[in-house]
C-alpha cells in the first residue's frame, strides 16, 4: 500500500483543493472524507490511501523517514493570501493568522530536499494545474491518471466539510491569487501583531524586495479576531508534537498486512461479542 498524506504551511494553503483534485483525477481507492491525521490507519487493504491535515507538518518527519511507502505533499502559499482567506464554516471572519505560517514553514523547510516530500505551490496549482499533475506523477510513478487536474471540477464530489472549505466546486480561477491587496487593513494588523514577513516573501519568491510594504502606508490596521486564536501557547505546540516518534512507529506498524488482518479479526470478534450481549 502507498500512503499519500497532504500537509501545508497553514490553514487555507490549498490542502483541501489538492486532496480533492487527487481523488478526482487519479485512481485512489481509499481516502477519508474529513481531515485525518497521519496516525489514522487504513480500515481495509488498498493500493493507495490518501489523507490530509495541514498541522501534521509538525510531526511528519520521523514518519517519513521510517515509512518507505509514504509520500507527503506539502502545500505552500503566499501567507498574505492565506491570512485574508475565509472558510464556509465561519464566513464572517478571517480564518487564520500568521501564527501558522511562522510555526509550520520551518518544518517544511527541514524536509524540502527529501525525495518523498513534495512541495506544491498553490499558485502553480491554480495557474499550471496540468504541469503540477505531471510533476506529481514523475515523483509518484505509481499514480494512474484519470483526467487532467484542469478538469477536476467535472468529476469532484467532495463531502460537506470539504465543500465548505472550497467554497464550491468550480473551474480553477486566479481570483484569489493576490487577493491580499483587497484586504490591506488585515495585512497591516497581522504584521503589527506578528512582525514583518518580507524576508520570507523574498526567500520563497513571492516578492523581489521589501517595496511591497509601501502599499500599507497610511492603512489603519484591522485587529479583528480570526476564527482560530491569534497565538499558540508553548503548551499547545508541545502537545501537538508530543510522542511524534512513537506515533511514527504506530503508523508504520499499522500499515503492515499482519496488523490490518489482526485489526479486522478483532473487529469481527468484538462485533459478534457485542451482538451476543445485546
Amino acid at each position: 500500500m502507498k500512503r499519500i498524506h497532504v500537509v501545508g504551511c497553514g490553514p487555507r494553503s490549498g490542502t483541501t483543493l489538492i486532496a480533492e483534485m487527487m481523488i478526482a483525477c487519479f485512481e485512489i481507492d481509499l481516502f477519508m472524507e474529513r481531515e485525518r491525521h497521519i496516525t489514522t490507519l487504513p480500515d481495509r487493504p488498498a493500493d493507495i490511501f490518501l489523507t490530509k491535515i495541514p498541522i501534521d507538518v509538525l510531526i511528519i518527519k520521523p514518519v517519513l523517514h521510517l515509512m518507505k511507502n509514504l509520500y507527503v505533499i506539502y502545500m505552500l502559499r503566499d501567507p498574505r493570501d492565506m491570512i485574508v482567506s475565509k472558510h464556509g464554516a465561519d464566513p464572517d471572519r478571517y480564518w487564520a493568522s500568521l501564527k501558522f505560517w511562522q510555526t509550520y514553514t520551518p518544518y517544511g523547510d527541514s524536509l524540502r530536499n527529501h525525495p518523498r516530500f513534495i512541495t506544491v505551490r498553490y499558485e502553480d496549482l491554480i495557474m499550471k494545474p496540468d504541469m503540477v499533475q505531471t510533476d506529481l506523477m514523475s515523483k509518484m510513478p505509481f499514480l494512474k491518471k484519470r483526467i487532467p487536474f484542469s478538469l477536476y471540477h467535472e468529476r469532484a464530489y467532495p463531502a460537506e466539510q470539504a465543500r465548505k472549505a472550497l467554497g464550491d466546486v468550480r473551474p480553477l480561477s486566479m481570483v484569489n491569487i493576490g487577493n491580499w491587496r483587497r484586504h490591506l487593513p488585515r495585512i497591516a494588523g497581522q504584521l503589527h501583531q506578528h512582525g514583518s514577513i518580507s524576508e520570507d516573501l523574498i526567500a520563497y519568491g513571492y516578492e523581489p524586495d521589501t517595496a511591497w510594504e509601501k502599499e500599507l502606508e497610511g492603512i489603519a490596521p484591522d485587529f479583528s479576531e480570526s476564527h482560530w486564536p491569534e497565538y499558540y501557547s508553548k503548551g499547545a505546540l508541545r502537545s501537538r508534537r508530543k510522542l511524534r516518534y512513537l506515533k511514527a512507529i504506530w503508523v508504520v506498524l499499522g500499515h503492515s498486512w499482519l496488523c490490518m488482518i489482526m485489526r479486522k479479526w478483532f473487529g469481527i470478534a468484538f462485533g459478534r461479542l457485542k451482538a451476543l450481549c445485546n
